[in-house]
C-alpha cells in the first residue's frame, strides 16, 4: 500500500513539472488553438494505470480537477483546459474518453451492442440464455455459484447499468457503493466478498446469526438503500420467492416488462365534470314577436353558420314591409320634386332655397327607407316581400343540442327556440382539493380521461381558477378548455383530470400494475430467473396514469412482474396464507 501511494505521488510531481514546461514554452512563442490542443493531447497517458484511476469521473486520479481543484490553475496555464466540462482537455472524459483500467476479472461493457434485458447483463455473459458458456467461465475462475452467473457480470453481486440508461443514484456511508442483492454497502457485503470476513471478525464487528458485519447487518441494523427508500418489515434484502414447480409459473400467468429510464411530469389528479364551452354556445330567439310557420332543422343535427332554422310570421314584420313600400313611394316623389326645382332654378323661376329644401326631403325619405330595411335585415326578413315572414339563421356552426321551437308556437325575445353548441372544445370543471391549490396556475396542461375509456385522453389547458374555496366540499373549482375533435366528450359526464404542475423529470419507470402495496410500503417484483423472483422496496415519485416513476433499487432493464404480481405479494403477506404455488426460503 505504501509503494502505491509513493508511485501515485511521483506521478503527480512528474505531471505537474510537465505542465510547467508546456506553460513556459507557451510564453516564448504564440501558438494557434489547434497546436495547443495537439500539445495537450500529447501529455495524455498512453494507458490508464489501475492505481491512478478516478472511477467517479473516468480519468486518471492525478489529473482529476474535480477531486483536486488545486490543479486547475496549472492546467489552465499550460493551455490544457476544457472550459465546457471543467477537466484537462487531454483527458476530458466527455471530449476524449479513456478506457477504464481492467482489474481482477475480465472487464466488459454494457454498451457493446449486446444486452440481455431478461437477466440484466451482457448477452455474451448470460449463462441462463446460453448455458453452453458455463464451462468457459468456470475454467477461467469467473463464476458465482450462488446466482449461477459469471462473477464479473453477476446482475446480483455486480449489477451493471444497461446501455443508454443513466446510472442510478446511490448513496451510503461507503463511497456510494451499494449491494442491491443483500441490502448493505458493497464494501461491507461478506456474501459477495467472503475474503472480507476475517477483517470484520478481527475488528469485533460481526453478526454470527446472519453472517454480516454487525454495523451493516441488513437484518439487525438495516440501512437506507439508494434513493432513500425505507425498508418494509418482513421484506429483508435478499428475500426470494420461488415457484415449487416450473409449470406453476405458467399456470399463474406471470408476465414481465423491463423497467426503463423515462421522463414523467408531476401532477394533481382530481375529479371533473364535462360542460359545454359557454364561449361556443348560442341561444336562438326571435328578435321580433311572431308565430313559427316552418321548422328547417332537427334536434341533434350538425349545421353551419348562417343555415336557416325557423321561418316566422309576424304582424310587426308585415307592417314594416308595408312601410317600406310607402317609403319607396316617398323617395320617388321627393326625387321628382328635386329635379323640377333644379330646372326652375336654371330658368330663374325658383330660388336656391327651394332646391335645397327639395334635396333635404329626398335625403329624409332615403334615411327612413334605410332604417326600415335594417329592421327587416336584423329580423331575417326581406323588404321585397309582403307576407310578414322572416327567417332565423344559425349564428354559429355546431350541433343543435336543444330545440323547443315547434310549428305554431308564439315566439318572442324571451322564448328560446333552439340552442347551438360547438362541441369541438368542451369545458372540464375540476374540483381540486384545497391543499393542492397552491400549485395551480392558468395555462397549466390538463389531461382528461373518462371512466371506461382508458385509452382516450383529451388534452387541454387551465383557463380559469376560482378565487374562492367551496365551504362545503373544501375544494377549488378549476376550469380547463379541452379539445374534443371527435365529439367523444359529452356534457354532464364525470371524468378524471390530471393537472401537470411540474416539468418532466427523468427516472426509473414501471407499469402501474407492477407496483404493489405491502405493509405500509410499496414493492415491485424483479424476475431473477425462471421461477425465481425478488421483492424490491420502492417509493412512488410520479405517475402519468399508465407509468409510475419509482425510487429504490430497481434499475433500467430489470424485468419487473406486471400480471401475477398480486400472487407473489400474497406469499409475503403475514395476514395471508399465500397462493400455495410458491415458497419463500427462510420462512
Amino acid at each position: 500500500m505504501k509503494i502505491n501511494k509513493i508511485a501515485h505521488l511521483y506521478m503527480r510531481v512528474i505531471s505537474f513539472l510537465l505542465f510547467l514546461a508546456i506553460a513556459t514554452a507557451g510564453c516564448d512563442s504564440k501558438s494557434d488553438p489547434a497546436a495547443t490542443s495537439a500539445s495537450a493531447l500529447a501529455t495524455r497517458p498512453a494507458t490508464a494505470d489501475p492505481q491512478d484511476w478516478c472511477a467517479e469521473h473516468a480519468l486518471p486520479e492525478s489529473m482529476c480537477t474535480k477531486c483536486h481543484p488545486e490543479l486547475v490553475d496549472g492546467y489552465k496555464e499550460a493551455g490544457d483546459w476544457c472550459d465546457e466540462h471543467g477537466f484537462p482537455e487531454s483527458v476530458c472524459p466527455q471530449c476524449h474518453p479513456m478506457q477504464a483500467p481492467q482489474t481482477g476479472a475480465t472487464a466488459h461493457s454494457a454498451d457493446n451492442g449486446e444486452w440481455c434485458a431478461g437477466h440484466g447483463l451482457p448477452e455474451s455473459h448470460c449463462t441462463k440464455c446460453h448455458p453452453e458458456l458455463i464451462p468457459k467461465f468456470k475454467e477461467a475462475g469467473d463464476w458465482c455459484d450462488e446466482h449461477g452467473f459469471p462473477e464479473s457480470a453477476c446482475p446480483v453481486c455486480n449489477p451493471m447499468t444497461p446501455p443508454g440508461a443513466k446510472t442510478a443514484t446511490a448513496h451510503s456511508s461507503d463511497n456510494g457503493e451499494w449491494c442491491a442483492g443483500h441490502g448493505l454497502p458493497e464494501s461491507h457485503c461478506t456474501k459477495c466478498h467472503p475474503e472480507l470476513i476475517p477483517k470484520f471478525k478481527e475488528a469485533g464487528d460481526w453478526c454470527d446469526e446472519h453472517g454480516f458485519p454487525e454495523s451493516a447487518c441488513p437484518v439487525c441494523n438495516p440501512m437506507t438503500p439508494p434513493g432513500g427508500v425505507a425498508p418494509i418489515e418482513g421484506v429483508e434484502p435478499g428475500t426470494k420467492i420461488i415457484f415449487r414447480q416450473d409449470d406453476h409459473e405458467k399456470a399463474v400467468g406471470i408476465e414481465v416488462v423491463a423497467a426503463r429510464q423515462a421522463s414523467v411530469g408531476m401532477g394533481i389528479t382530481a375529479p371533473a365534470r364535462i360542460e359545454f364551452n359557454q364561449n361556443h354556445l348560442a341561444d336562438v330567439r326571435a328578435p321580433v314577436p311572431g308565430i313559427v310557420h316552418d321548422v328547417r332543422v332537427d334536434f341533434g343535427e350538425t349545421i353551419e353558420k348562417g343555415a336557416p332554422l325557423f321561418v316566422l310570421e309576424s304582424a310587426q314584420v308585415g307592417g314594416t314591409q308595408a312601410k317600406i313600400q310607402a317609403a319607396n313611394q316617398e323617395i320617388a316623389t321627393a326625387r321628382a320634386n328635386l329635379e323640377r326645382q333644379e330646372k326652375l332654378r336654371e330658368t330663374g323661376l325658383a330660388a336656391e332655397r327651394q332646391v335645397e329644401l327639395a334635396r333635404r326631403d329626398l335625403q329624409a325619405a332615403q334615411s327612413n327607407l334605410g332604417s326600415l330595411n335594417n329592421a327587416l335585415r336584423l329580423a331575417g326578413a326581406s323588404g321585397a316581400a309582403r307576407s310578414g315572414r322572416y327567417t332565423l339563421r344559425a349564428p354559429i356552426s355546431g350541433t343543435i343540442i336543444a330545440r323547443p321551437g315547434v310549428v305554431g308556437a308564439f315566439a318572442t325575445e324571451e322564448t328560446s327556440l333552439a340552442t347551438v353548441a360547438d362541441t369541438s372544445s368542451m369545458w372540464a370543471m375540476i374540483d381540486v382539493a384545497e391543499r393542492d391549490g397552491f400549485a395551480l396556475k392558468t395555462g397549466q396542461s390538463v389531461t382528461v380521461t373518462i371512466p371506461g375509456a382508458t385509452d382516450a385522453k383529451f388534452p387541454g389547458k387551465i383557463t380559469w381558477i376560482s378565487p374562492a374555496v367551496n365551504p362545503r366540499t373544501r375544494t377549488i373549482t378549476v376550469r380547463a378548455e379541452v379539445k374534443n375533435p371527435d365529439a367523444s366528450l359529452r356534457a354532464n359526464q364525470f371524468a378524471t383530470a390530471e393537472i401537470g404542475i411540474a416539468p418532466d423529470a427523468s427516472g426509473v419507470v414501471v407499469p402501474r400494475s407492477a407496483v404493489q402495496r405491502l405493509g405500509g410500503g410499496t414493492v415491485v417484483f424483479v424476475r431473477l430467473s425462471q421461477g425465481q423472483y425478488e421483492p424490491r422496496v420502492v417509493e412512488v415519485d410520479r405517475s402519468d396514469g399508465d407509468l409510475v416513476q419509482v425510487r429504490g433499487t430497481v434499475t433500467p432493464g430489470e424485468p419487473v412482474v406486471t400480471t401475477g404480481a398480486y400472487i407473489l405479494k400474497t406469499e409475503l403477506s403475514r395476514d395471508s396464507i399465500g397462493a400455495g404455488c410458491c415458497e419463500v426460503p427462510g420462512e
